[in-house]
């Protein structure tokens, strides 16, 4: 059970955004952006987004999109401690300029933030207390759950593809064991051949000089 997946956007428009992960749901992100509107409330609004095996976590504030996306296992309590979090963060250095700002103008500094907070919440035990100590517990359980359908305008829902990061370093290392392998027999090829051509022009060689000496023998 983990985040997988999180950003911040003023509507579609992305400030940051960071996954250690590869799939399609980052353009599914973008239709659920697309679809869900902010609201009007001064105070920030909560809903979830079921998407087969995965949940689509988000606060909108002053049209502000805090989103995660983590497995469906994951406690809800944790996933919105989490963007909570980033949300106080966020809104302390760039408040100021968020109804101004273009797409990806945090994701070099921010970025760094959403990289150690989703390290944090994934990881760390103390992450589950400090929503404990803070007494939000109660306020989640009253977050709406809605199936992805229901706001995506289309007949056919898109498989969600995840491929986890153990999996991408295991088929990296099993190419790098296959490169070195393949570089090795190559190597031995190559040794084999420069064998045979310098044992071909030894013969040579050696046939020229004993048919000079022959020669020079007999003339």
């Amino acid at each position: 059970m983990s985040i997988v997946y999180s950003l911040i956007s003023r509507g579609v428009t992305v400030f940051c955004e960071y996954t250690g992960q590869t799939g399609n749901f980052v353009q599914i992100s973008r239709d659920i952006l697309e679809k869900v509107e902010a609201s009007n409330d001064s105070d920030p609004t909560f809903n979830s987004y079921t998407y087969d095996d995965h949940v689509f976590h988000m606060i909108i504030h002053h049209g502000v999109y805090y989103v995660a996306m983590a497995t469906k296992d994951l406690e809800r309590r944790i996933a919105y401690a989490f963007l909570e979090d980033i949300k106080a963060k966020f809104d302390e250095k760039y408040s100021d300029v968020v109804n101004t700002a273009v797409a990806y103008e945090m994701n070099k500094t921010f970025g760094k933030v959403l990289v150690e907070r989703m390290e944090f919440y994934n990881s760390n035990p103390e992450a589950d207390k400090v929503r404990k100590v803070r007494g939000e517990v109660d306020e989640v359980r009253q977050v709406m759950v809605e199936n992805i359908e229901r706001i995506l305008d289309r007949g056919d829902k898109i498989e969600l593809l995840v491929d986890k990061s153990e999996d991408l370093s295991a088929q990296a290392s099993k190419f790098k064991r296959s490169a070195g392998h393949l570089q090795r027999r190559m190597w031995w090829a190559n040794c084999r051949v420069q064998t045979l051509i310098v044992g071909s022009v030894s013969v040579v060689i050696l046939l020229i000089v004993l048919g000079a000496t022959k020669c020079f023998g007999q003339c």
